[in-house]
């Protein structure tokens, strides 16, 4: 198994939504014309680790354990976070990573 791993140096804490209909994460596969979801935060080859950093700043690491089976080709990884502000009020935002090639 291959190991890919993306770590966010600014994330949000989870519990601002706890996506219970919905993922944080998601792994997407470019079949030359759209992105497809190959994997989300629901999968035994992802993992999603959130960790505060200092009094209001948080970080997360995503994992994707390549499986042997995966389709060479390019990816990226979607991290879905809901930011809240000084007000209290909840925002959600969506950061990508970059396209990477995943080779045999």
């Amino acid at each position: 198994m291959r190991k890919g791993r993306l770590t966010a140096t600014v994330a949000v804490l989870p519990g601002n939504d706890l996506h219970q209909n919905s993922t944080y994460l998601d792994v997407q596969f470019w079949d030359g014309s759209t992105w497809h979801r190959i994997a989300d935060d629901g999968d035994w080859s992802t993992t999603f680790r959130w960790a505060r950093d200092g009094i209001a700043a948080s970080t997360i690491t995503i994992t994707w354990d390549i499986p042997d089976d995966v389709a060479t080709g390019r990816y990226r990884i979607r991290y879905h976070g809901d930011a809240k502000d000084p007000l209290g009020r909840i925002a959600p935002f969506t950061g990508v990573t970059r396209t990477f090639t995943v080779r045999s």
